[in-house]
């Protein structure tokens, strides 16, 4: 008796091409991800002056210029609570890679960026990641269309 078989298989230069594919959009991620860290860190420093944000209160200038804090261009305190929102800014990877994260470890920041029912909101990651969406975008882009060109 005869016996018919049918062998499917992808051709290596396919998985070759996955390969650089997966690597590019890798490097996308990483560029990616750093630059919008970068963001985040320049409205934590220059927040009020860079977004706009309403002049701090009356009460709150006296207070700081009583401490020699003055001029005051970041979010919050220009001394320790910056420095240490700052300092908490950090990133990582996920899925080999291709996830970048960007988080801070200080509970208050959330109060910082949404505000709360007596402070203002003063958002510095949304607006982070709104002013390099289209530098993102570009990027993963780039990477593919460089991955597939090889077709």
């Amino acid at each position: 008796m005869k016996f018919m078989d049918i062998t499917v298989k992808v051709d290596k230069s396919l998985l070759t091409i996955a390969e650089e594919l997966e690597n590019k959009l890798k490097d996308a991620i990483n560029q990616a991800t750093l630059e919008v860290k970068e963001e985040v860190l320049d409205n934590i420093r220059r927040g009020y002056v860079k977004l706009n944000y309403p002049p701090i209160s009356e009460s709150y200038r006296k207070q700081l210029e009583r401490k020699g804090l003055l001029p005051h261009e970041g979010l919050i305190s220009p001394r320790e609570d910056k420095k240490k929102l700052e300092k908490s800014i950090s990133h990582s990877f996920r899925r080999g890679g291709l996830e970048g994260v960007i988080k801070t470890s200080r509970p208050y920041a959330i109060f910082v960026e949404e505000g709360t029912r007596k402070m203002p909101a003063r958002p510095f990651f949304q607006p982070a990641l709104d002013a390099k969406k289209e530098r993102v975008e570009e990027l993963i882009k780039k990477a593919i269309e460089d991955a597939l060109e090889r077709l």
